[in-house]
Formats: structure tokens, C-alpha cells, sequence
């Protein structure tokens, strides 16, 4: 009914070689993560095709907002999230959300400013004041563009995006040079159902409200929230998604051996803070039930299925 199905009371899903024995059986194929190529959620189980949840302790005091896993140009259709060790200390709920009753509960005056001014999403911060203000007031320019270029090469095939570095957005700092994702809208037809869902990473990427909560993200990797002509979005309607999202976020402690299986277009994720050692995992996939392509695919081992991916992708 909300596009998520929670799996409790499992001895099979305690382990990895149990997870993937569930997830063969629901007939889901495996997918790369979205952001695989960025290297910034380690793949710990190649064979099984599991990567780690935000388990590091430098980040179990950051808060992870509610968002879909994608980016401008990569979307998985599915994601099974499995708990192995919930948090030692406690905390590290896993919350959702349905995308759906997000847009049916949101102020409309908000939702269509949105809808119509679009968004667009910073996925990092650099400063490069350092550097450039060190030059000749008549090297700055040219200096300035070398770097946009050079940090473009490197950082846009690194996130396998769509991203144009952009100078002083934010008002802080004129050489704070931050990447910044191509405008796209908050609201998406789901693929299949055609029906309309909030989907949007404003809650988990907004600056204004990761500066109002728990966070532990280190400057460079700060990220924010604009609207499509890279102006700021009020504040006032900020708070408001803030409200329409906390209304209908469910938080779940899960236990070992618990699985959150979620349908990406429609339901929207995050963690709460937490204590101690955790350790959660999840695999995304790209469809569920096999075509005659896939059928042959999947009678190799996950891990040359996704060695195969991997190659794929870096070719």
C-alpha cells in the first residue's frame, strides 16, 4: 500500500550468504549503488552485492535526512535494507516515508513555487581562496576558471553525474567553489503507477536544516539545496517540507536479521543518530522478476554479476 515491506522474525536474513538466499528467492536483481563510482559507501559483500549503511562512528552522530537514492542521472527501482547488528548503545532507527502522502499533505502554495522554480542540489563545497588570493589580483581570473576546469574533470566522473562547479553560490566565501547538480523537478510520476510522489533529497541535502540538527559532515562535504536559478529557497518553506516530511516519517528500530524492502520511487529513507557499533547493510536493485537476458545473467555468481557491472561502468 505505501510502497515498503518490512521483514521481521527471520533467522535466514542474519547473515549475508541469508540475505542474498532472500532476495534470489523474491526473484530482485542487483544493481550498482547510484553512487557507486563515488566510493563513498564501501560494497562489503561483492559476492552478495551488499554495500555498508552509514555505520562509520565518525558519522553515527550525523543525522541522515530523508531522501531517495539517486541523482540526476542514476535512480535504483528498489532497495533492501538489512540490520546484522543493530547499535550496541542504542539509537539508529531507520526512518521512511511515503512520497505520496508527502505531496498530498504539503501546502500547495509551496509545492507549485517549487514544482515551477525547480531544484538543484550542491554535493560538495571547495575552497580555493587559498590558492587564488595567494596570486596577483591580474592571475586571479585566469587561475580561478583553470581550477573550475581541472576540479570538474576530476570530481564529475568520480560522482557519475551531471554537475557544473559554480563559484560563490552561497553567499560566503567568492572562490567557495561548490558542485552543483543540473535543475530537475521535486515531484516525479512514479514509473509505473503514474502516480505523482515527493521526490526530492531537500530534507537530507538542506543546509538550513542540516545546521539545525545533528550533524558530523566534514565542510568540504556539505551539501545544500537551491532553486533552479541558484537562488536560495525560503527558509519559511523549508520549514514547512521539514513539518510535512517529520509528520509522515516512520521510524523502526530493526533487530538482526530485519529487512526493509522499499520501492525508491515511492519511499523516501534515513537514520537516526546512534551509540556503539552498528552495522546495517543494503543492496539495490534494478528490477524484479527476470527477463530472458537477466535469467542468463543470473545463473553467474553475484559477484562476477557484479564484477560484470563494475566493468561496465568504469568502461
Amino acid at each position: 500500500k505505501h510502497g515498503a515491506i518490512w521483514f521481521r522474525n527471520f533467522e535466514m536474513m542474519k547473515d549475508a550468504d541469508g540475505f542474498r538466499a532472500m532476495y534470489e528467492a523474491l526473484q530482485l536483481n542487483p544493481c550498482l549503488d547510484p553512487i557507486h563510482t563515488s566510493g563513498l559507501r564501501e560494497m562489503v559483500g561483492k559476492k552478495d552485492a551488499v554495500y555498508e549503511a552509514v555505520n562509520k562512528p565518525s558519522l553515527a552522530q550525523h543525522f541522515v535526512g530523508l531522501h531517495n537514492e539517486s541523482t540526476y542521472v542514476k535512480t535504483a527501482k528498489f532497495g533492501a535494507f538489512v540490520c546484522f547488528k543493530p547499535a550496541t548503545e542504542g539509537g539508529g532507527e531507520f526512518l521512511v516515508a511515503d512520497g505520496a502522502k508527502i505531496i498530498n499533505d504539503m501546502d500547495k502554495d509551496v509545492l507549485k513555487r517549487l514544482y515551477e522554480n525547480k531544484v538543484r542540489i550542491s554535493v560538495s563545497n571547495l575552497d580555493v581562496g587559498i590558492i587564488v588570493n595567494a596570486l596577483p589580483e591580474h592571475a586571479k581570473n585566469g587561475a580561478a576558471n583553470a581550477l573550475q576546469n581541472v576540479i570538474l574533470k576530476t570530481v564529475a566522473p568520480k560522482f557519475d553525474m551531471d554537475l557544473e562547479m559554480v563559484y560563490g553560490v552561497d553567499g560566503t566565501n567568492p572562490y567557495r567553489l561548490q558542485a552543483i547538480e543540473h535543475a530537475q523537478s521535486p515531484i516525479n510520476r512514479h514509473p509505473e503507477t503514474g502516480q505523482p510522489v515527493w521526490f526530492c533529497n531537500l530534507h537530507n541535502h538542506s543546509r538550513y536544516l542540516r545546521d539545525r540538527r545533528p550533524c558530523t559532515v566534514p565542510e568540504v562535504g556539505m551539501t545544500d539545496v537551491y532553486r533552479g536559478d541558484l537562488s536560495k529557497i525560503d527558509p519559511k518553506d523549508i520549514q514547512h517540507i521539514n513539518e510535512v516530511c517529520e509528520k509522515n516519517m516512520v521510524s523502526m528500530m530493526m533487530r538482526e536479521g530485519d529487512v526493509m524492502l522499499l520501492d525508491n520511487y515511492r519511499v523516501l529513507h534515513g537514520r537516526d543518530i546512534f551509540k556503539g557499533e552498528r552495522n546495517h547493510a543494503v543492496t539495490w536493485f534494478a528490477s524484479c522478476g527476470e527477463t530472458p537476458e537477466q535469467m542468463q545473467e543470473s545463473r553467474e555468481k553475484p559477484d562476477d554479476f557484479m564484477n560484470n557491472l563494475i566493468n561496465k561502468t568504469l568502461v
